[in-house]
Protein backbone atom coordinates (compact mmCIF):
# COMPACT_ATOMS: atom_id res chain seq x y z
CA UNK A 1 0.00 0.00 0.00
CA UNK A 2 1.53 3.13 -1.16
CA UNK A 3 1.81 5.79 1.38
CA UNK A 4 0.49 9.51 0.50
CA UNK A 5 3.20 11.97 0.47
CA UNK A 6 1.49 15.67 2.36
CA UNK A 7 4.29 17.23 -0.41
CA UNK A 8 1.93 16.53 -2.83
CA UNK A 9 -0.61 18.94 -2.16
CA UNK A 10 -1.33 22.30 -0.58
CA UNK A 11 -2.47 22.11 2.63
CA UNK A 12 -5.79 23.45 2.95
CA UNK A 13 -5.88 26.28 5.87
CA UNK A 14 -9.05 26.19 7.83
CA UNK A 15 -11.29 29.38 6.80
CA UNK A 16 -9.80 29.65 3.37
CA UNK A 17 -10.72 26.67 1.75
CA UNK A 18 -13.63 28.31 0.00
CA UNK A 19 -14.02 31.63 -1.84
CA UNK A 20 -17.75 32.82 -0.62
CA UNK A 21 -20.08 34.39 -2.87
CA UNK A 22 -20.87 38.25 -2.11
CA UNK A 23 -24.95 37.26 -1.69
CA UNK A 24 -23.09 34.54 1.21
CA UNK A 25 -20.80 37.19 2.78
CA UNK A 26 -23.78 39.75 2.87
CA UNK A 27 -26.25 37.08 3.84
CA UNK A 28 -23.80 36.26 6.79
CA UNK A 29 -23.61 39.92 7.77
CA UNK A 30 -28.00 40.12 7.82
CA UNK A 31 -26.93 36.90 10.04
CA UNK A 32 -24.45 38.28 12.37
CA UNK A 33 -27.07 41.11 13.28
CA UNK A 34 -29.49 39.03 13.83
CA UNK A 35 -27.72 36.97 16.61
CA UNK A 36 -26.57 39.98 18.32
CA UNK A 37 -29.98 41.17 18.76
CA UNK A 38 -31.85 38.02 19.74
CA UNK A 39 -29.00 37.37 22.10
CA UNK A 40 -30.23 40.89 23.50
CA UNK A 41 -33.96 40.66 23.64
CA UNK A 42 -33.70 37.08 25.11
CA UNK A 43 -31.62 38.17 27.83
CA UNK A 44 -34.91 40.48 28.34
CA UNK A 45 -37.15 37.88 27.94
CA UNK A 46 -35.07 35.81 30.22
CA UNK A 47 -35.11 38.47 32.39
CA UNK A 48 -39.22 38.14 32.68
CA UNK A 49 -39.86 34.72 33.46
CA UNK A 50 -36.28 32.63 33.71
CA UNK A 51 -38.12 29.33 34.88
CA UNK A 52 -39.42 29.25 31.68
CA UNK A 53 -36.53 29.95 29.33
CA UNK A 54 -34.84 26.49 27.34
CA UNK A 55 -31.68 26.31 24.75
CA UNK A 56 -35.29 26.23 22.37
CA UNK A 57 -36.44 29.05 23.58
CA UNK A 58 -33.59 31.04 22.06
CA UNK A 59 -32.71 29.81 18.60
CA UNK A 60 -36.84 29.85 18.28
CA UNK A 61 -36.45 33.23 19.30
CA UNK A 62 -33.81 33.64 16.97
CA UNK A 63 -35.34 32.21 14.05
CA UNK A 64 -39.01 34.36 14.13
CA UNK A 65 -36.80 37.92 14.73
CA UNK A 66 -34.75 36.63 11.52
CA UNK A 67 -38.18 36.43 9.69
CA UNK A 68 -39.07 39.96 11.10
CA UNK A 69 -35.26 41.02 9.96
CA UNK A 70 -35.84 39.63 6.37
CA UNK A 71 -39.28 41.83 5.90
CA UNK A 72 -36.83 45.00 5.47
CA UNK A 73 -38.24 46.52 2.39
CA UNK A 74 -35.49 49.61 2.05
CA UNK A 75 -31.69 48.07 2.89
CA UNK A 76 -30.19 45.82 0.40
CA UNK A 77 -29.06 42.27 1.90
CA UNK A 78 -26.03 42.43 4.00
CA UNK A 79 -27.59 45.49 5.53
CA UNK A 80 -31.04 44.34 6.77
CA UNK A 81 -32.26 45.88 9.91
CA UNK A 82 -35.54 45.20 12.31
CA UNK A 83 -38.03 47.76 11.93
CA UNK A 84 -38.15 48.43 7.93
CA UNK A 85 -41.04 45.98 7.32
CA UNK A 86 -43.53 43.98 8.29
CA UNK A 87 -42.81 42.62 12.23
CA UNK A 88 -45.71 39.98 12.02
CA UNK A 89 -43.53 37.18 12.54
CA UNK A 90 -42.68 37.88 16.23
CA UNK A 91 -46.51 37.84 17.02
CA UNK A 92 -47.17 34.47 18.65
CA UNK A 93 -43.96 33.48 19.51
CA UNK A 94 -43.93 31.67 23.56
CA UNK A 95 -41.41 30.61 25.69
CA UNK A 96 -42.67 26.75 25.33
CA UNK A 97 -44.16 25.30 22.73
CA UNK A 98 -45.83 23.06 24.61
CA UNK A 99 -48.05 25.76 26.70
CA UNK A 100 -49.66 28.81 25.79
CA UNK A 101 -52.03 31.48 26.79
CA UNK A 102 -55.15 29.43 25.02
CA UNK A 103 -54.00 26.82 27.99
CA UNK A 104 -55.84 29.95 30.55
CA UNK A 105 -57.75 31.71 28.58
CA UNK A 106 -59.65 31.14 25.68
CA UNK A 107 -59.07 34.57 24.44
CA UNK A 108 -55.79 36.36 23.54
CA UNK A 109 -55.43 40.30 25.59
CA UNK A 110 -56.15 43.01 22.78
CA UNK A 111 -53.77 45.60 22.10
CA UNK A 112 -54.67 49.07 20.21
CA UNK A 113 -51.68 52.14 20.08
CA UNK A 114 -53.18 55.98 20.39
CA UNK A 115 -51.28 58.00 18.44
CA UNK A 116 -52.27 61.26 20.01
CA UNK A 117 -51.17 60.04 23.27
CA UNK A 118 -48.19 57.95 22.76
CA UNK A 119 -49.82 55.15 24.09
CA UNK A 120 -50.33 51.08 24.43
CA UNK A 121 -53.55 50.45 25.60
CA UNK A 122 -54.32 46.43 26.44
CA UNK A 123 -57.89 44.79 27.25
CA UNK A 124 -57.36 41.72 29.35
CA UNK A 125 -60.35 39.14 28.69
CA UNK A 126 -61.21 37.94 32.07
CA UNK A 127 -64.37 36.27 31.43
CA UNK A 128 -62.60 33.77 28.96
CA UNK A 129 -60.61 32.49 31.78
CA UNK A 130 -60.71 28.56 31.75
CA UNK A 131 -62.21 26.53 34.78
CA UNK A 132 -59.45 26.31 37.63
CA UNK A 133 -60.01 22.47 37.98
CA UNK A 134 -59.36 21.53 34.40
CA UNK A 135 -55.87 23.18 34.50
CA UNK A 136 -55.10 21.94 37.54
CA UNK A 137 -57.16 20.08 40.65
CA UNK A 138 -55.31 22.18 43.51
CA UNK A 139 -55.19 25.47 41.52
CA UNK A 140 -55.84 28.22 44.03
CA UNK A 141 -54.77 31.41 42.03
CA UNK A 142 -53.18 32.74 38.64
CA UNK A 143 -50.79 35.62 38.86
CA UNK A 144 -50.79 37.62 35.42
CA UNK A 145 -48.16 40.03 34.12
CA UNK A 146 -48.17 42.57 30.84
CA UNK A 147 -44.92 43.89 29.78
CA UNK A 148 -44.25 45.91 26.73
CA UNK A 149 -40.76 45.41 25.89
CA UNK A 150 -39.66 47.98 23.48
CA UNK A 151 -37.22 47.98 20.18
CA UNK A 152 -35.75 51.52 19.25
CA UNK A 153 -35.17 51.77 15.76
CA UNK A 154 -31.52 53.90 16.35
CA UNK A 155 -28.31 52.34 15.59
CA UNK A 156 -28.24 50.79 19.05
CA UNK A 157 -31.23 49.25 18.54
CA UNK A 158 -31.80 50.29 22.40
CA UNK A 159 -34.14 47.84 24.83
CA UNK A 160 -36.29 48.69 27.55
CA UNK A 161 -39.34 47.83 28.80
CA UNK A 162 -42.33 48.84 31.28
CA UNK A 163 -43.75 45.89 33.21
CA UNK A 164 -47.40 46.18 34.93
CA UNK A 165 -48.17 45.26 38.73
CA UNK A 166 -49.09 41.51 39.35
CA UNK A 167 -52.68 40.77 38.96
CA UNK A 168 -53.83 37.89 40.94
CA UNK A 169 -57.36 36.08 39.99
CA UNK A 170 -58.22 33.35 42.56
CA UNK A 171 -60.49 31.08 41.91
CA UNK A 172 -63.38 32.64 43.78
CA UNK A 173 -63.10 36.46 42.17
CA UNK A 174 -65.50 37.50 39.85
CA UNK A 175 -64.37 37.37 36.74
CA UNK A 176 -64.49 41.03 34.86
CA UNK A 177 -62.55 42.17 31.95
CA UNK A 178 -59.48 44.42 32.96
CA UNK A 179 -57.59 47.24 31.24
CA UNK A 180 -54.27 48.76 31.48
CA UNK A 181 -52.40 51.36 29.76
CA UNK A 182 -48.96 51.96 29.53
CA UNK A 183 -47.68 55.31 28.43
CA UNK A 184 -44.60 55.76 26.31
CA UNK A 185 -41.98 58.52 25.82
CA UNK A 186 -39.82 59.35 23.01
CA UNK A 187 -40.48 56.28 21.37
CA UNK A 188 -41.22 57.66 17.61
CA UNK A 189 -39.86 54.60 16.09
CA UNK A 190 -40.08 51.45 17.56
CA UNK A 191 -41.37 47.99 17.69
CA UNK A 192 -43.41 47.00 20.66
CA UNK A 193 -43.57 43.66 21.66
CA UNK A 194 -46.31 43.38 23.96
CA UNK A 195 -45.89 40.37 25.93
CA UNK A 196 -48.02 38.72 28.87
CA UNK A 197 -46.98 36.27 31.64
CA UNK A 198 -49.19 33.52 33.83
CA UNK A 199 -47.98 31.95 36.70
CA UNK A 200 -49.90 29.52 38.90
CA UNK A 201 -50.54 28.79 42.54
CA UNK A 202 -51.19 25.64 44.21
CA UNK A 203 -51.93 24.53 47.67
CA UNK A 204 -50.32 21.61 49.54
CA UNK A 205 -51.96 18.25 49.32
CA UNK A 206 -53.01 18.71 52.67
CA UNK A 207 -54.69 22.02 51.68
CA UNK A 208 -52.96 24.12 54.30
CA UNK A 209 -50.79 26.35 52.22
CA UNK A 210 -50.46 27.72 49.01
CA UNK A 211 -46.84 27.67 46.77
CA UNK A 212 -46.54 28.96 43.52
CA UNK A 213 -45.51 26.22 40.85
CA UNK A 214 -42.21 25.85 38.64
CA UNK A 215 -43.77 23.04 36.79
CA UNK A 216 -43.60 23.68 33.34
CA UNK A 217 -47.35 23.43 32.42
CA UNK A 218 -48.41 25.92 34.74
CA UNK A 219 -46.58 29.17 33.44
CA UNK A 220 -46.75 31.03 29.86
CA UNK A 221 -44.90 33.56 28.60
CA UNK A 222 -46.12 34.80 25.27
CA UNK A 223 -45.70 37.95 22.49
CA UNK A 224 -49.57 38.55 22.07
CA UNK A 225 -49.13 41.93 19.84
CA UNK A 226 -46.23 43.27 17.66
CA UNK A 227 -45.91 46.89 16.83
CA UNK A 228 -44.48 48.95 14.38
CA UNK A 229 -44.24 52.53 15.66
CA UNK A 230 -43.05 54.46 12.57
CA UNK A 231 -42.79 58.46 13.13
CA UNK A 232 -45.66 58.01 16.27
CA UNK A 233 -47.90 56.28 14.25
CA UNK A 234 -49.03 52.67 14.25
CA UNK A 235 -47.63 50.84 10.57
CA UNK A 236 -49.86 48.34 9.33
CA UNK A 237 -48.92 46.04 6.35
CA UNK A 238 -51.27 44.49 4.51
CA UNK A 239 -51.39 41.24 6.25
CA UNK A 240 -51.78 42.58 9.72
CA UNK A 241 -54.99 44.15 11.27
CA UNK A 242 -55.32 46.70 14.31
CA UNK A 243 -57.89 46.19 16.89
CA UNK A 244 -59.94 48.66 18.08
CA UNK A 245 -60.31 49.60 21.95
CA UNK A 246 -62.67 51.56 24.26
CA UNK A 247 -61.37 54.89 25.99
CA UNK A 248 -57.64 54.79 27.04
CA UNK A 249 -56.86 53.62 30.79
CA UNK A 250 -54.47 56.16 32.80
CA UNK A 251 -51.87 54.66 34.47
CA UNK A 252 -50.30 55.41 38.16
CA UNK A 253 -47.01 57.05 38.45
CA UNK A 254 -45.59 54.08 40.09
CA UNK A 255 -43.01 51.70 38.46
CA UNK A 256 -44.88 49.13 37.56
CA UNK A 257 -48.00 50.31 36.03
CA UNK A 258 -51.72 49.61 37.88
CA UNK A 259 -54.88 47.75 36.23
CA UNK A 260 -57.82 49.56 35.84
Amino acid sequence: MRKSSGKSKKERKRGDAYELSENSKLTGLDFTYNCNLASRLYQILKSILRVACERSTYLRLQNVLYEAVRNDREHDLGSLRLGYGSVIPLKGFRYSKRVSWNNFFMNHPVVHFDEAQQQVQVQLHLVGIRKFELIHERLVKIDIKIYCVVIKLDDRNTIFYHSSKTLELRKEDHKVNRGITFALEDCKDAVILCLATVRCWLTTPDGREEFMSNGGTLMTGEIFDALLIRRGKHTIFPEEKSDKLPPPILPSHDDEVDWD
